[in-house]
């Protein structure tokens, strides 16, 4: 782990220890797209999927009630939210990790025919690694989904002023579609381009 690895797991750790017991009441009301990013998912037949940042493990619990035979797994580089994460779902398969590098193989002992960022990607210190990262893990076939703040260009500029000034208090730094699109996504933009879904494909 690097120091700059170390500093951050140091802030995740501290902030999400005091927010995870009202995490998911307070993230509806802003983390938008995410429920329309899962049913793109289950949309297409996958058997594996690891979620990088799942959080309380709201995500994987929704995607295993519709989907039960699959295989489930989480990336997660706090611990506060990784202990949440695993009490909530005992039938997936965690690892303490950061995005940049982490062993996704090891997770599920295979490589996932998925992986999945939800409104994670805006907090990692070193996002295109992240991604491109991911994309070469992911099984030959397989797809890397991601949902997020998009640049907000779409809101009237002091609301879109106050949130990127908000968000930064956190560390998150909403995410450039053209930027995404550099990196091989297909994208579709939310209502204002307030969140942005993005799909990567890997080649067989």
């Amino acid at each position: 782990m690097t120091p700059e690895q170390t500093e951050h797991r140091v802030f995740l750790n501290r902030y999400y220890k005091a927010a995870r017991s009202i995490y998911d009441v307070t993230r509806k009301y802003y983390l938008f797209g995410r429920d329309r990013a899962l049913d793109e998912l289950l949309a297409a037949p996958w058997a594996s999927l690891v979620e990088v940042g799942p959080g309380t493990g709201r995500n994987l619990e929704i995607l295993q009630r519709r989907r039960a035979w699959a295989l489930y797994g989480g990336i997660e580089a706090a611990d506060a939210m990784l202990e949440r994460a695993a009490a909530r779902c005992p039938w997936a398969h965690f690892q303490r990790a950061f995005a940049e590098d982490a062993d996704y193989r090891s997770v599920l002992g295979v490589p996932p025919q998925r992986i999945f960022f939800s409104y994670c990607l805006s907090m990692v210190q070193r996002r295109e690694e992240a991604l491109q990262h991911a994309l070469h893990e992911v099984a030959p076939g397989g797809e890397v989904h991601v949902v997020d703040f998009a640049d907000l260009r779409g809101l009237p500029r002091p609301l879109a002023a106050g949130l990127r000034a908000w968000l930064e208090l956190y560390r998150v730094t909403p995410l450039d579609p053209g930027w995404l699109a550099a990196q091989g996504a297909e994208l579709v933009l939310g209502p204002g381009r307030y969140y942005v879904l993005a799909r990567l494909r890997r080649p067989r």
